[in-house]
């Protein structure tokens, strides 16, 4: 089983959570929404980086977005993929409101939503992070953007797997960022879209998927990965394939750039195959956090990830 681009579609945390989360469902966070208003079919033309068309699609509205190509950040050049696709424009459909306030990026094999305007760049599998075990910038702990000292994350979830080996992880960060989180894990309070890619033949993606899925005790053994959630941290299982995760404001957690002032919210996949849940088999495993000052577009974001990446049969 691997992994689609299509999927049914998944829902997220209920109303009625603890608060601090970030809700998806509703008006203005479900992509699939149907109570966006639509009208007639309309094309316009905006500035670079902005949707060009808008056409209603069964109720909802799809908006064909330009799509940025990521970049290496040890070479400063775009990232090309092997197989020859990189798209420049997606269609998807779209909280009318959040038109032009979002917008692709992809390194022609992964494919995310983020906010306009954002870069997005690969960070190498093994990197040492920044305020993590093993940092080489480790101080008195990473420090926000209004100069509070914050804690330092421990080494489990997606920041360990960020900092191990056998992942790939794709980073949006903001253009003004004076220290891009692009040499391993963020820091705690960074902000940032985090998506990283592994599979459970690595330390790195049983790492991801070990605090909250079944996996042999061999395997949790070998990779040295924690079966612990870290104390505060929140998650509800969606379906037995995706687990929504939330870490509040202070909260030290599984996912990257958690431990700042504003609630982290991501989402964890791991395709429930038999041979990989019993026996640990391989199998490819994602996560994504959404980590913004403003957590308003967190919900379309993690939605998104959630379909493009939600596991259907080959």
């Amino acid at each position: 089983m691997t992994r689609g681009t299509r999927g049914r579609r998944v829902r997220w945390l209920s109303a009625g959570v603890t608060a601090g989360l970030v809700v998806l469902t509703g008006c203005g966070s479900n992509l699939l929404s149907t109570s966006s208003s639509v009208g007639d079919s309309t094309t316009s033309t905006t500035a670079a980086g902005s949707p060009s068309t808008t056409v209603p699609v069964n109720g909802e509205v799809a908006v064909a977005f330009p799509v940025v190509a990521c970049v290496d950040p040890a070479f400063g050049t775009q990232v090309k993929s092997s197989s020859g696709w990189n798209p420049s424009i997606l269609v998807a459909p779209i909280p009318t409101s959040l038109v032009g306030k979002v917008t692709f990026y992809s390194d022609g094999v992964h494919t995310l939503l983020g906010p306009a305007g954002w870069t997005c760049a690969q960070v190498a599998s093994g990197s040492s992070g920044q305020g993590y075990p093993g940092s080489t910038t480790t101080t008195t702990g990473p420090t926000s953007t209004t100069g509070s000292t914050l804690a330092a994350a421990p080494p489990i979830g997606q920041s360990a797997a960020m900092t191990g080996n056998g992942a790939t992880t794709l980073v949006l960060y903001p253009p003004n960022d004076p220290t891009p989180p692009t040499s391993g894990a963020p820091a705690a309070g960074a902000e940032g879209i985090f998506a990283t890619y592994a599979s459970t033949g690595s330390s790195a993606g049983v790492d991801l998927v070990c605090p909250f899925f079944t996996i042999p005790s061999w395997q949790a053994h070998s990779a040295g990965c924690s079966t612990t959630k870290p104390t505060g941290e929140l998650s509800n299982s969606l379906t037995p394939d995706v687990t929504a995760v939330a870490d509040p404001a202070g909260v030290v957690g599984t996912l990257a750039a958690s431990g700042g002032q504003e609630t982290v919210t991501g989402v964890v996949i791991f395709p429930q195959v038999p041979s990989a849940v019993s026996y640990g088999r391989s199998e490819n495993v994602v996560a994504e956090s959404c980590a913004l000052v403003d957590p308003s577009l967190c919900a379309t974001i993690v939605s998104d990830f959630e379909v493009r990446e939600f596991p259907v049969p080959t």
